[in-house]
């Protein structure tokens, strides 16, 4: 397998998209942030107990222990509940771009592998041949950078509905967004 240097210049709308979901996955942690904040009413320390967090799987974790009662009690519990998993499934996109090597395989689609998976065999690794090829195009980009764009506005309703239902604020006019069907990871 021959892997050049740019595989993105042939593949120009794809790299456009997952530049934007890298780039992008924080905003939605900053998201979860406030919707944990509008609870906890303590913006100083909601950050710094989720962001000294290494990792964002553990973040989501400490987002889901620190807000899961106060939707719960506020009947949001559902939810709330569904966001964490939204959550969960743009960090797997994510991850899986963050720790991968991207190449032109002829297929006419953009081939990425992830090279922690080989890295984790105990077999001998003597070339790059043996990775396992996954491909993108940008309709599959496209659905999961709208299931980000989902993620992030469940996340702001939920946060204004919770603070709403708990008399913290009179009113307010975000949307809850139509429940969406998680995009599958490749083709």
């Amino acid at each position: 397998m021959t892997i050049p240097l740019s595989p993105f210049q042939a593949f120009t709308k794809e790299q456009s998209i997952v530049g934007r979901l890298l780039s992008s996955y924080t905003y939605i942690e900053v998201s979860l942030m406030f919707c944990v904040w509008g609870v906890r009413d303590d913006f100083d320390t909601t950050l710094k107990v989720m962001f000294r967090t290494r990792g964002e799987t553990q973040r989501i974790d400490v987002a889901d222990a620190l807000g899961r009662q106060f939707y719960k009690d506020h009947n949001l519990k559902n939810e709330f509940s569904m966001a964490i998993g939204s959550m969960r499934h743009c960090l797997k996109i994510r991850n899986q771009y963050s720790h991968c090597i991207w190449w032109d395989d002829n297929s006419g689609k953009l081939a990425f592998a992830n090279m922690e998976d080989i890295a984790k065999s105990n077999e001998h690794v003597s070339n790059l041949t043996d990775l396992k090829r996954r491909h993108v195009d940008p309709l599959l980009l496209v659905l999961q950078e709208d299931y980000f764009k989902y993620t992030d506005e469940l996340l702001n309703w939920i946060n204004f509905e919770g603070r709403l239902r708990a008399n913290r604020i009179p009113s307010h006019a975000i949307p809850n967004p139509k429940q969406r069907k998680q995009p599958p990871l490749q083709l």
